[in-house]
């Protein structure tokens, strides 16, 4: 027998090449044991000690998917790194035929050999170091580092093609890590995982994705003619594609027939009846269940949230978000309670349905957050759209701040009057604080932070409460309930407009771009360009843009006695080997005295009794707060319990202050007993976003009906002029010197 080194030597005729291959036969010896005669001497053994010194590194974790779960464990969405969707299954999960057909067409030797197979890996070493064309992977080792590599590379397309067509130089590293690889799987695992990250052209990474994608069925249930089929395609997935190039692909799959009988797989006849078949498939679209567009998200109603989280994690985890994109492997639990959020998207999408020319024939859009009390936990996002970028889909979630994938932000009405109403509270204002009030009004005397006066208010009217000719008092109690602007207005004035914007500061308010309301925000002269908060005497009236996300957390501290906590959507992450990465830990501070917040939400009671909300309770002890914008601009609506809070926000986001205004039949919208209801000509805040938070509340997960604290009894006095509804049954004392926003300390013992 001729010596094949020897042939190689006078064939390529330099010392350089020779050494080359030399190198290449140690290695070939010394990566696994293969009978090759002559490969002797120092210069050999020398080359298979530096084969096997090579310093490769490992091949590093297969890139696979990362997952969102909710509180109860259930998956919410899937991201692959690279947007490339597989579904690894495991060998037993493989059809035996399937498994059988690729080792026939693909590495017939694959049970006798290791990682190298000798014939196969020269002729392709050979034609690479003499400049010809590379040469791909010979043995399934060698595929399966190949493949591996190119899925690593993700949207890199020089590390993609570097991996599937590599130099020689990358070659023998490929072939040293697929002798490692070898040495670390038993056969049955490195099978499965190459068919796990084998391609099979129109987008089928991965056996279960292929079988899904031409036939609709799991890889465990592939017939014959389908598992050759597929076995065909991984040599060139392009000229073999059954859907582009079907007699290339028949040939082809029966090519696979053919050797399988030749090596005892099937019988010569099964062969011949299975080649006379033909293609057969049965595509599907198999969806990229990947991201928040997903199928499997919209399944759940949870696209908003998830794409609340994503935007968390590219904006405050940015080398994790970096990681769910290359290598993957991450489990993330996060605050979304699945009853929750099934009970908003019901709301929102049946009191105001999109593209419904009945009940909501301006297309508002209706979105909700629901926050828990003392936590800061997201625990719904709904938005009465389809999440998504195609015809008659919205991806921007109105819910939330401008950075993490909202809007603009929206004006809030008359739910901002919580934090005048809180001002008032803790600087001892009693039920019965009594302002003498007419309309229209123009007031004045209101200062910012710097002590500079500012122009007074002009021509102040009233959208939601009652007509006022003139010369009335109103007390506090029944201001707030009626949602009395001009009574805020004076309030405001009184209470210390500064002292007002700091108060929502403390609560955990910013603009819905999330800078400070105590600086300005945009360039000076542009349209967008709005001075610091103080210096905006309408803030009382939610004249600044914040998202809903904001202002729910901001009323869930008033739910819980004072305690505010940041907005948060993730409590924890693990990777793929079971360790935990820190996650952010909670923020949250006292924004006011448990005295203060218990007064408000005395008040707030009264607003589902008596007030704009009157009759839209939930049969438990609930709090809420109207809000409408002039001229039906926005509308919206804050409710909670001791155990949850929800914002809801409502307009037009096509031109909201223009053309989109929610008036006449733009105001249309269904109510909970599924009455059409135009709510008198236009939006107000007791309409379709009062609706959306009943509806809401009637189904969500509100645990046992617990009752709000009682207030402290100094905050029952009359105080002149009362008798607009402050409850006569409970003490009246004159309020003593008021409490000012400081340091307060944490909530008391037992209180969550």
């Amino acid at each position: 027998m001729r010596n094949p080194w020897r042939r190689a030597g006078v064939l390529y005729g330099t010392a350089g090449r020779l050494v080359v291959m030399t190198v290449v036969a140690a290695l070939l010896v010394a990566g696994v044991t293969l009978p090759l005669v002559g490969v002797l001497g120092l210069a050999t053994r020398d080359a298979a000690n530096t084969f096997n010194d090579l310093q490769v590194g490992s091949l590093g974790q297969v890139p696979t998917l990362s997952t969102l779960y909710d509180t109860q464990g259930k998956p919410i969405a899937t991201f692959y790194p690279g947007d490339i969707y597989r579904q690894p299954v495991s060998y037993s999960q493989i059809a035996a035929v399937m498994r059988n057909a690729i080792v026939a067409i693909e590495d017939n030797t694959f049970y006798d050999q290791g990682a190298l197979d000798p014939r196969g890996t020269l002729r392709a070493l050979f034609s690479d170091s003499s400049g010809g064309e590379l040469q791909g992977a010979s043995t399934l080792a060698q595929q399966y580092v190949k493949n591996v590599k190119v899925l690593q590379a993700g949207h890199n397309a020089a590390a993609a093609a570097a991996a599937a067509y590599p130099s020689l130089q990358r070659k023998i590293v490929q072939l040293r890590i697929a002798a490692e690889v070898e040495h670390e799987m038993t056969q049955s695992q490195l099978l499965a995982a190459y068919l796990n990250v084998a391609y099979f052209s129109e987008d089928a990474y991965g056996i279960q994705v292929a079988a899904e994608r031409y036939f609709s069925v799991p890889a465990s249930r592939l017939t014959l003619p389908e598992a050759s089929l597929l076995a065909g395609i991984v040599q060139s997935p392009t000229e073999y594609d059954p859907v582009l190039h079907p007699d290339a692909a028949i040939v082809r799959r029966n090519e696979v027939l053919s050797r399988m009988a030749q090596l005892g797989y099937i019988s010569q006849a099964t062969a011949n009846a299975s080649a006379t078949l033909p293609l057969g498939l049965h595509m599907s679209a198999t969806p990229l269940q990947t991201g928040c567009e997903s199928t499997q998200v919209a399944t759940t109603d949870s696209a908003f949230f998830c794409d609340y989280v994503q935007h968390v994690l590219m904006n405050n985890y940015p080398s994790l978000w970096n990681e769910i994109n290359t290598t993957g492997g991450l489990s993330i639990y996060t605050t979304l309670n699945m009853r929750d959020q099934i009970a908003a998207d019901d709301a929102v999408s049946y009191v105001e349905p999109q593209h419904n020319g009945d009940f909501n024939p301006g297309n508002n859009a209706d979105t909700e957050v629901l926050i828990q009390p003392g936590t800061g936990a997201v625990r719904a996002i709904a938005v009465n759209r389809t999440f998504g970028t195609g015809p008659g889909e919205d991806d921007i979630d109105y819910a939330v701040n401008s950075n993490y994938g909202g809007g603009a932000g929206v004006q809030t009405g008359s739910s901002s009057k919580i934090f005048t109403l809180i001002t008032a509270l803790d600087q001892g204002d009693p039920f019965g604080h009594t302002i003498k009030i007419q309309a229209p009004a123009t007031i004045g005397g209101y200062y910012n932070c710097q002590g500079q006066p500012l122009p007074p208010w002009v021509d102040l009217h009233d959208a939601e409460g009652p007509t006022i000719s003139g010369g009335e008092v109103w007390p506090l109690y029944s201001a707030t309930v009626q949602s009395i602007n001009i009574y805020f207005a004076h309030l405001e004035q009184q209470v210390g407009l500064c002292n007002v914007v700091k108060t929502a500061v403390r609560m955990g308010m910013t603009r819905a771009d999330g800078t400070s309301l105590l600086k300005p925000d945009g360039k000076p002269g542009t349209p967008t360009y709005q001075e610091s908060a103080d210096n905006i005497t309408s803030f009382t009236l939610g004249s600044v843009d914040v998202s809903p996300m904001s202002m729910a957390a901001a009323y869930a501290s008033v739910a819980a006695r004072g305690w505010y906590c940041a907005p948060k959507a993730i409590v924890r992450i693990v990777t793929s080997t079971g360790s935990q990465v820190p996650v952010q830990p909670d923020s949250c501070h006292r924004d006011m005295p448990e005295g203060v917040a218990d007064a408000a939400n005395y008040i707030l009671q009264g607003v589902l009794t008596v007030g704009t909300a009157a009759g839209q309770g939930i049969g438990r002890p609930a709090a809420g707060k109207t809000g409408t914008a002039d001229g039906g601009f926005y509308a919206a609506f804050a409710g909670y319990t001791p155990t949850l809070a929800g914002y809801v926000s409502v307009f037009n986001p096509n031109n909201p202050t223009g053309s989109g205004a929610m008036v006449n039949s733009n105001s249309d919208y269904r109510t909970v007993s599924g009455v059409l209801s135009d709510c008198g000509g236009q939006m107000y805040g007791a309409c379709a976003p009062a609706a959306t938070w009943q509806d809401t509340f009637l189904h969500a997960q509100l645990g046992a009906a617990l009752s709000f604290a009682p207030p402290p009894g100094s905050y029952f006095s009359e105080g002149p002029g009362t008798g607009g509804g402050v409850p006569v049954n409970q003490p009246k004392k004159h309020g003593g010197p008021g409490h000012h926003l400081g340091p307060f300390p944490g909530p008391t013992p037992g209180h969550h």
